[in-house]
């Protein structure tokens, strides 16, 4: 039995990397962005309980307005400029052990489109599964494209800091707009579309540019600008977390949703 946790975990570790959900590890790794992304999985985690709550019909919280919108935007926001952020860690990381910068892109590119075929699957199940208000291009969809897209501009943070300026301000202009379906990834879409998760290109990929420039200013070259001494134990837990957010991500809302689901049938 003492020699089950290191198998359990290294079967673990396997299937993850299977996946494409198995964490980076080496030097692009530090603990105060484990934990900073363990933070906005737990503010997603909430609303996103609080929001299948309402959606179920078994609580009465105004998760579309108010407080709990706010609360919303702000943690799509950590949520995103924490990707951006990455993708410099790991780049510089790439870049200390060698990697020439096709081979950093290629990385890059690859990580995104895990991320990006992980979105597709959560729009083919929600199309199958719900009757309206299918996920065609959520947050996973915008992590996944936006990393692609951001390969030029992870060494450019003032290009990304302008582009992703510029993004953010059109968001809302583009949100006024009605355009085919078709073209709802970008930002626009006909007047009576309906989604539960939906994050498209303007504004969000502004958020994750800027993300990345935030990354060149708090580590410049991926290190930090002073040590910080030791993070105390009781992080742990959280810095597991933050090392393994996509493949949380994918299984906390099937989690809620069966959790509630089971106490409206027999609670």
């Amino acid at each position: 039995m003492n020699g089950s946790g290191p198998r359990v975990r290294t079967a673990g570790a396997e299937i993850l990397s299977r996946m494409g959900m198995k964490p980076r590890t080496g030097s692009s790794r530090l603990p105060e962005v484990d934990l900073a992304r363990a933070l906005a999985l737990g503010m997603m985690v909430t609303y996103h309980f609080l929001f299948t709550l309402w959606y179920l019909g078994m609580a009465n919280f105004a998760v579309l307005t108010g407080f709990w919108r706010v609360f919303a935007y702000a943690t799509a926001s950590l949520f995103i400029a924490i990707a951006g952020l990455s993708l410099t860690l790991a780049a510089a990381a790439r870049r200390r052990r060698g990697a020439t910068e096709g081979e950093i892109a290629t990385a890059q590119a690859r990580r995104g489109l895990v991320v990006l075929g992980w979105g597709l699957v959560i729009t083919v199940v929600t199309l199958v599964a719900l009757n309206e208000g299918a996920i065609l291009f959520g947050v996973l969809h915008l992590i996944g494209l936006g990393t692609i897209l951001a390969i030029p501009l992870v060494r450019r943070p003032r290009a990304a800091l302008a582009l992703g300026t510029v993004c953010v301000i059109l968001g809302p202009l583009a949100a006024q707009l009605s355009a085919p379906l078709w073209l709802a990834w970008l930002g626009v879409h006909p007047a009576d579309f309906v989604s539960l998760d939906y994050v498209p290109l303007l504004p969000w990929f502004g958020v994750l540019l800027i993300g990345i420039a935030a990354g060149w200013a708090i580590f410049p070259n991926g290190e930090r600008r002073r040590s910080l001494p030791p993070f105390p134990t009781w992080t742990e837990p959280f810095l597991w977390v933050g090392r393994h957010t996509l493949a949380i991500y994918l299984l906390h809302e099937p989690v809620i949703l069966a959790v509630l689901l089971t106490l409206r049938q027999y609670g």
